[in-house]
């Protein structure tokens, strides 16, 4: 009976933290549908970003003809224009690395494409706080071109990649969209992703200015596939998404705040690569990271470690690992995997140390 009583509890804790993360977004607020906006906002950024930036155009840049250190920085970004979590990441790094992409560039790929997914980006921003999202992003692509370019420096001599370069070749969009209105497109979108967090008047002048854009420069067909990729998105994502926000709720009341406070509520190295190895073994779907880490942090956990989770979790997981060391080998992946927890609870640490300052 008391275990019956124990999981009882541990429901109800997972459905009342879903409850009150979802329409209770910030402490002592009263019901508020803020959280379901900026979700729906993220993901309307992630399909335009899907149908209107031309995937081609980065994906020719990591072919095996081009220059290593342009591939390196364009693999390094290439999350947020490819909008990629890590269950489909996994696939076109497999792909572009048999195609000839070279290791640094394809590795480089492999750790951006979801460190920096534009949708775990914004929630980061709107829940968490923009310290760690910005430490995020300036840690990912970081550490994206640092690991790519270490894994070429070890091992560039010994590659033995089949080149073909037709993968890596420039697609065409059939969009009629000029480049200078696409930028201000985006442009509005995160300016109402930010307002609408916040400031509900700005917010209505940006909505008025992206209808006005829509009207003028976009035809019905792009703006109806703009809306079929944002529901695939969503579709996809939302399940695993309340989900992962509701074993989140079970993990809060599972996580003691002395138990936080012994291993990862110091930014010490210790503390740091902790959080990394945590994260590296977990498996995040794309999003359920950030509301895990809110509930860490809300029980005692330090934002260093905090930052360092956000950078290996999404990264690596056990299932991860063993699709990376089926493309790459059990020498090389093994290379990469230290890396990225070394190296994450490094930026973790400074990441901490900065907050601090701060």
């Amino acid at each position: 009976m008391e275990i019956i009583e124990f999981l009882k509890d541990l429901l109800i804790d997972g459905l009342i933290f879903l409850r009150n993360y979802t329409f209770y977004p910030k402490d002592g607020e009263t019901f508020s549908l803020m959280r379901i906006l900026s979700l729906f906002i993220a993901f309307s950024i992630s399909g335009a970003i899907i149908v209107f930036m031309s995937q081609g155009a980065i994906l020719k840049h990591m072919g095996p003809k081009a220059n290593k250190i342009k591939a390196l920085f364009v693999a390094s970004i290439s999350g947020v224009v490819l909008a990629v979590c890590s269950c489909s990441v996994l696939p076109m790094f497999a792909s572009i690395r048999k195609k000839g992409a070279g290791i640094g560039p394809a590795i480089a790929f492999l750790f951006s494409g979801p460190a920096i997914n534009v949708l775990a980006l914004t929630l980061t921003f709107t829940d968490i706080g923009a310290d760690i999202a910005f430490a995020r992003i300036i840690g990912a692509v970081m550490l994206a071109f640092i690991i790519g370019l270490t894994m070429y420096f070890i091992y560039n001599k010994s590659e033995t990649v089949q080149e073909d370069q037709k993968l890596f070749a420039s697609m065409t969009t059939l969009s009629t969209v000029k480049p200078y209105q696409k930028t201000l497109f985006f442009l509005t979108l995160f300016a109402i992703l930010i307002f609408g967090v916040y400031e509900p008047l700005p917010t209505l002048l940006f909505v008025i200015l992206l209808i006005i854009q829509l009207a003028l420069w976009f035809d019905l067909e792009d703006i109806k596939e703009w809306g079929f990729e944002t529901f695939t998105l969503a579709k996809k994502i939302l399940p695993l998404f309340i989900l992962g926000v509701f074993f989140a709720g079970i993990l809060s009341s599972l996580v003691t705040e002395e138990l936080l406070s012994n291993y990862v509520g110091e930014n010490s190295y210790s503390a740091n690569l902790l959080a990394s190895v945590i994260g590296s073994a977990m498996y995040f779907a794309t999003l359920t990271e950030v509301p895990i880490i809110k509930a860490l942090l809300e029980n005692g956990m330090h934002r260093g470690p905090a930052v360092a989770l956000l950078l290996a979790g999404p990264s690596l997981s056990i299932p991860n690992m063993i699709i990376i060391t089926k493309v790459l080998g059990i020498k090389r992946s093994t290379t990469y995997i230290a890396l990225v927890i070394l190296s994450s609870a490094l930026v973790g640490l400074a990441a901490g140390a900065i907050f601090y300052l701060l």
